[in-house]
């Protein structure tokens, strides 16, 4: 039995181990550069042995950009167990939303098949991802108890503003800082938010 168990977390470690080169390539490189031959070369594994963990570099995607989902899912359910004030809720989750993507791009890059991060997996299969926008759905609900259609309506709002932002920054950020950039995205969300009142 130990030995199975010891081979488990060997098998846990290398899995983790891949997906870990393949994000600091990215991080590196761009994810243009980030092939299955080269995270191979990085370990100091043969190809065939990493495509016995992960069958295509999508399958790593998926893996990785589910890996974000499941982290951003934590925090905002964290915030919304934390506060109770709905407009302290989404402005909290707002704010880990620009932490997560400035911090750790690499992998909000493949989240939203962003910066040649492309995953041909759907993402709108992704447990994770819907879980999320149900969190925020449910937020906005808490403000203003509306239809369906009007939730779904600010919400996309709520997540073109975001989004948007996050990307305009990443995209700027050699003519505007990160740091000016958080602060405009800052005051833009608390404007949006203060306004579903």
């Amino acid at each position: 039995m130990e030995i199975l168990e010891r081979k488990q977390r060997s098998r846990e470690q290398t899995r983790s181990g891949i997906v870990l080169t393949a994000k600091n390539i990215a991080r590196r490189e761009g994810w243009q550069a980030v092939s299955i031959r080269k995270i191979a070369e990085a370990i100091e594994y043969s190809a065939p042995i990493v495509y016995e963990y992960f069958d295509s570099k999508d399958v790593l995607l998926d893996e990785i950009r589910n890996e974000g989902f499941r982290h951003l899912r934590g925090e905002y359910e964290r915030i919304r167990n934390l506060y109770r004030d709905p407009e302290k809720r989404l402005f909290e989750i707002s704010v880990v939303q620009w932490q997560f993507a400035t911090s750790q791009p690499e992998i909000y890059q493949v989240m939203y098949n962003l910066n040649g991060a492309y995953c041909t997996l759907p993402v709108s299969e992704s447990d994770e991802m819907e879980a999320i926008n149900t969190i925020v759905r449910e937020i906005i609900f808490s403000f203003i108890p509306k239809s369906k259609e009007s939730i779904q309506k600010l919400y996309f709002e709520w997540w073109s503003i975001s989004h948007g932002m996050i990307m305009l920054a990443m995209m700027l950020r050699n003519q505007q800082s990160m740091e000016q950039s958080e602060q405009i995205y800052r005051e833009t969300i608390r404007r949006f938010v203060r306004g579903l009142r």
